[in-house]
């Protein structure tokens, strides 16, 4: 990546521009990026397997009851597209961080958004049939990246930011990132194309000065992978192929 860039981010400074694309919702690997939603909006997840999501904690929160939300009260649906989607399935369980605390969402700050995490368990196994990413064991400082999520300014259609970059990890712990990303977005992906696959590093969690806030994936890798996230990624039966000329973009330099 450009080195100016790169010292930007390790400070810290500058802003992401918004270089979001529309992507098609039913070809992988975007089918495994959905809508995590409820009766209080909506926020974006990753499958990791057949029936595990990650997303953000904060997406929990129900700002009318001042309450978590009850499982049973979300419902992912992958590959929503103006209303046609793929699969979905409601919500029977979640974890979120032992550092995670709801009272957080009064004073949210970068220490808060270093633990938003949070993985839902669907009743379904809607990642056998629209596939799911592999779960990554790490992230570096300038690494290039891709953002995926739905957007209130696009709600109905996934976007994607596709090559910006993974920045400095703050000293309480969140990562920054230049990928453009606004409300709804959160608990979207920051994937890394590698070993010919899409392989998850991070989850975009927040905005932090003009820079979007990430969760690493070494923050909940345990948990994931007691929970049954796959090391290896999966197209699903219902999910197109990877484009080629797409592909070629998230492995460019």
């Amino acid at each position: 990546m450009p080195a100016a860039i790169l010292a930007l981010l390790l400070a810290g400074a500058g802003a992401a521009a918004d270089d979001r694309v529309i992507v098609p919702a039913a070809q992988y690997p975007w089918s495994a990026v959905g809508r995590v939603n409820s009766g209080h909006g909506w926020c974006s997840g990753v499958l990791l397997g057949p029936k595990l999501v990650a997303t953000a904690a904060h997406c929990l929160w129900s700002h009318a009851t001042r309450r978590p939300m009850l499982p049973a009260a979300l419902r992912f649906v992958a590959g929503w597209d103006r209303g046609d989607f793929l699969d979905a399935s409601v919500v029977v369980a979640y974890q979120v961080a032992p550092q995670w605390n709801f009272a957080a969402m009064e004073h949210y700050d970068s220490a808060a958004a270093a633990h938003d995490w949070a993985l839902l368990e669907l009743e379904k196994p809607v990642g056998d049939q629209v596939g799911w990413v592999a779960l990554g064991d790490g992230q570096i400082a300038g690494m290039r990246v891709s953002a995926i999520g739905y957007g209130e300014d696009r709600k109905h259609v996934p976007t994607a930011d596709i090559g910006c970059h993974l920045g400095m990890q703050r000293p309480e712990g969140v990562w920054l990132h230049d990928c453009a990303a606004v409300h709804g977005d959160s608990g979207g992906p920051v994937l890394v194309w590698r070993d010919g696959g899409p392989v998850l590093v991070a989850i975009h969690v927040a905005s932090l000065g003009g820079l979007g806030g990430a969760v690493g994936v070494t923050d909940f890798h345990a948990a994931a992978a007691a929970k049954g996230a796959a090391k290896t990624s999966h197209v699903g039966p219902l999910a197109l192929p990877a484009d080629p000329g797409m592909v070629a973009r998230l492995t460019g330099p």
